[in-house]
């Protein structure tokens, strides 16, 4: 405990921190496929001016992308359990608020989030697509849905994979806020450690590099994905 600094406190708490990885990647990894599916419908209603549906997204987007994440969470985490002892109240069920894990509460908050983010970012790559690729498909006898599956999300893909990259690089720092509503995560791990040992600049380092870890990996994937899609929408192209 006399040193200023240990090196080897590092290697020690890697392991134990390493143990929250798990929720920190569940978190990332469920918010972000609900996030694009939920985003995803937001982005057509918007796109096709779905009435009532589209003002409420606007509204939705305005509200969620001026709105703190940390706010969100405790919007979650102290709003869901009113949520559920009204509906007890209402309709004279008996759910348990005391048995929602606090993981569900930060899904709840990271979702809401995620939806808003990649609304945005899917209709984007819907509007850079040339119109007259689409006319083209419909004046083939393809309907609203085939065009779309064949025609609009292939060449979406292309535009919105690097955006994505870059959202889900964000989200998983972002999860790091997680522990603030009592999700035992990466910082969770790191908050413990450092309250037992009082040495809070190791565990954290520990934190610094997992996380620094985790967003290369993200990136190499997602650079090879980009390729990937990018040598397949070449290559019909060539066969077209």
């Amino acid at each position: 405990m006399n040193k200023i600094f240990d090196v080897k406190a590092i290697w020690e708490y890697l392991p134990k921190i390493l143990e929250g990885l798990p929720v920190t990647l569940g978190l990332t990894v469920v918010a972000m496929v609900l996030g694009v599916v939920l985003g995803f419908g937001m982005a057509i209603a918007r796109i096709r001016k779905v009435p009532v549906l589209s003002q409420f997204c606007s509204v939705y987007l305005s509200f969620v992308r001026g709105v703190p994440l940390m706010v969100l969470l405790y919007l979650s985490y102290y709003g869901i359990p009113i949520l559920l002892r009204a509906v007890n109240l209402e309709y004279g069920t008996d759910m348990n608020v005391n048995m929602v894990p606090a993981f569900a509460f930060a899904l709840v908050a990271f979702v809401v989030q995620e939806t808003a983010y990649e609304s945005e970012i899917i209709r984007a790559a819907l509007l850079s697509i040339d119109r007259k690729e689409i006319e083209a498909a419909k004046s083939l006898g393809m309907t609203t849905l085939q065009t779309m599956v064949r025609v609009e999300i292939p060449q979406a893909l292309v535009v919105a994979i690097p955006t994505f990259g870059n959202q889900i690089t964000s989200l998983i720092k972002g999860t790091s806020l997680a522990f603030m509503i009592a999700v035992v995560d990466i910082m969770g791990k790191a908050k413990i450690i450092g309250g037992r040992t009082l040495r809070y600049f190791e565990a954290y380092i520990c934190t610094a590099i997992i996380y620094w870890v985790c967003c290369i990996i993200i990136g190499f994937a997602f650079k090879w994905l980009e390729k990937k899609v990018n040598y397949r929408e070449r290559k019909e192209k060539k066969d077209d």
